[in-house]
């Protein structure tokens, strides 16, 4: 499943190139849905090491990874590599009957915090209780 994951990180570093080269879909300063956009790079920078720190918290302790932590941590690279790289997320799946864009790394955060929610990998986490 990581190997998936990887495949769709790469896949969306590669269309985000394509779509902000063709101006296709929307900038995306902002955190969540272009919040704080004039901080968004450092709160992402923040978030994103607090979750590593309980990603390898929770590696040291359970000596695994649940499959939402690494959906998460995929989805979170995609999206800081293209904050560090332009200072901004480019989003570019546009649905008319949504109104909000978003990209794979989105989707790949997304899955984790639902499989998270719903206790979809069996295990028992002690931030789940």
């Amino acid at each position: 499943m990581i190997f998936i994951g990887a495949f769709i990180l790469g896949l969306d570093l590669i269309l985000q190139v394509i779509f902000r080269f063709n101006n296709f879909g929307l900038e995306n300063r902002g955190v969540s849905f272009g919040v704080v956009a004039e901080n968004g790079l450092n709160i992402s920078l923040i978030v994103f090491f607090i979750f590593i720190v309980i990603y390898f918290y929770q590696l040291h302790k359970y000596r695994k990874i649940s499959l939402f932590y690494s959906l998460i941590a995929l989805g979170g690279v995609g999206n800081i590599i293209n904050r560090l790289i332009w200072g901004s997320v480019w989003d570019y799946i546009c649905l008319p009957i949504l109104p909000f864009c978003f990209n794979l790394s989105d989707i790949l955060i997304c899955i984790g915090v639902l499989s998270y929610i719903l206790g979809i990998d069996g295990n028992r986490d002690p931030f789940r209780r």
